[in-house]
């Protein structure tokens, strides 16, 4: 189920950017739509929900969205906050065989902004905050500021947006899954900044 989170992830990203083409408007409700259920969310609902499988869209009577929908819709958002400004696509899979079109992770991208002491403190400070969040909307919130710094750093790097849904989505399924999570984020972070100074 994971791996389709992620494999539907991407195809909603190659969609948004269209060869180039990119769909504006619906990048600008992302950044601006904190959550999947905001008023200007909707503009992404079509292109999203027609490339989701029955069984990941939500069927609650109140609403409620799974956890599906919450782990595409927040790695879509910080797609569309890294992607603001470029012409050329800034997602890429970790898995691509080509080691030059391959993206990287986003605590990996992290670990090398973290070489830059006068950053380092700042951002070991949210990466803390964000490790010790006990919920979703937590996570979400957190993972989106990082993003936000690492497109402020100018870098132009790709990023594996998808691999990001995959994770939030383990992040939702309980105590050991969340924790499993952050233990490969703080690796991936730490020891990647450490590992290569």
């Amino acid at each position: 189920m994971a791996n389709e989170i992620a494999k539907v992830t991407a195809q909603i990203i190659y969609s948004l950017y269209n060869n180039g083409n990119l769909d504006k408007a619906v990048l600008a409700s992302l950044r601006h739509a904190v959550t999947i259920k905001d008023n200007r969310a909707e503009n992404v609902w079509p292109i999203m929900f027609s490339k989701m499988a029955a069984s990941d869209i939500s069927s609650d009577p109140q609403g409620r969205e799974t956890r599906q929908e919450t782990a595409i819709y927040t790695a879509l958002r910080c797609f569309a906050i890294y992607q603001q400004g470029l012409t050329e696509l800034s997602y890429a899979s970790s898995n691509q065989v080509n080691a030059e079109d391959k993206g990287q992770q986003l605590f990996v991208a992290l670990a090398d902004l973290r070489k830059n002491q006068d950053k380092q403190a700042a951002l070991d400070r949210r990466i803390q905050n964000l490790l010790s969040s006990t919920n979703i909307d937590s996570v979400a919130k957190s993972v989106t500021q990082l993003v936000r710094i690492l497109k402020s750093a100018d870098r132009n790097l790709l990023l594996d947006f998808s691999q990001l849904a995959q994770d939030l989505f383990f992040f939702q399924m309980g105590y050991e899954y969340s924790r499993q999570v952050f233990l490969k984020w703080g690796r991936q972070y730490y020891w990647q900044s450490v590992s290569t100074n």
